[in-house]
């Protein structure tokens, strides 16, 4: 038995095996497996999952063109159900993760993606932006709490896995992350403030805020949120600083609970799908997944209507 089967018949693994076995592979042919037990194993806790995604997307909503397609004056997903659109949204990432971009599975829900995104018009370049998110943000929360949390090798990994998924999706990718984070940051010149990006922002927040901080530490939400968010994208999205102290009680807490994220025993087969797809039976059909148009919801229930009459 390979030492990859091993590792995944067994029902609970060790973070020290994770880790001896993520540093045994080849960050560029194995990046599909590392990617996996970096993100979705190791450190794949449903709250880190959320808040890197929420940072991420908030992001995204600096950018004019995204915010303007995704806040659709008012009428997108995120405004009246953001909590169903970004569950939805982490599925299909956390689908892609665990069965890998080469895998029939994992290109179906690449191609999934892809035709809800044609409908919208979104430009190659707002794509690439996306993927950059993917592969460069757990590395840019980090540092802006500190930390030094993954290694060289689940860096390149997670550029090499996201690159592959642009390519699939004929994208034109930098050829190495050094590359990636020069041109994510010169795309980032064209950050903006638009009412849009806030009214999203303000949607992920609530979203961020029901999920996992009930009355009792209601309080702590957005500091620790806005912790997680650099000073420029604060800026940007007319948010207020959490201050100082704030952030480092933010850099302590992430840090002692990672600490205990890498070192607990996990499922080596666990997924963000598992917290984020529950909503949705098993096995998932693929192409009924994500946003519907309301013409095409509209038209399921006039056709259930018919059947009943």
């Amino acid at each position: 038995m390979s030492a990859d089967a091993a590792l995944m018949s067994r029902s609970m693994v060790s973070g020290r095996a994770i880790r001896q076995r993520i540093a045994a592979l080849d960050p560029v042919q194995d990046n599909e497996e590392i990617t996996h037990l970096s993100l979705e194993v190791r450190y794949g806790d449903a709250v880190f999952a959320h808040a890197a995604y929420t940072v991420a997307f908030a992001r995204q909503m600096a950018i004019p063109s995204i915010a303007r397609i995704v806040h659709r004056t008012g009428t997108g997903d995120m405004m009246h159900d953001v909590r169903r659109r970004n569950d939805d949204t982490l599925l299909f990432f956390g689908e892609i993760l665990r069965q890998g971009h080469s895998s029939a599975h994992g290109r179906s829900v690449i191609d999934r993606m892809e035709a809800i995104h044609s409908r919208f018009g979104i430009t190659d370049a707002d794509k690439l932006y996306t993927l950059a998110s993917l592969a460069l943000e757990p590395d840019r929360i980090a540092g802006q709490l500190g930390l030094d949390i993954f290694s060289e090798s689940e860096r390149i990994a997670r550029f090499h896995f996201w690159r592959a998924v642009g390519e699939y999706m004929g994208l034109d990718v930098p050829t190495t992350r050094d590359e990636f984070l020069s041109w994510t940051l010169d795309y980032e010149a064209g950050y903006e403030y638009t009412d849009g990006g806030r009214a999203v922002v303000d949607q992920l927040f609530v979203d961020w805020r029901s999920r996992w901080f009930p009355r009792p530490v209601a309080g702590l939400a957005d500091p620790v949120l806005l912790a997680l968010f650099d000073s420029r994208l604060r800026r940007m999205h007319h948010l207020p600083d959490p201050g100082a102290s704030a952030t480092r009680s933010v850099a302590r807490i992430v840090r002692a609970q990672l600490a205990l994220q890498a070192a607990r025993p996990h499922r080596p087969h666990r997924s963000w799908s598992d917290h984020f797809g529950t909503r949705h039976p098993r096995p998932l059909d693929v192409p009924t997944l994500g946003h519907r148009t309301r013409s095409g919801a509209a038209g399921r229930i006039r056709t259930a209507i018919g059947a009943r009459g």
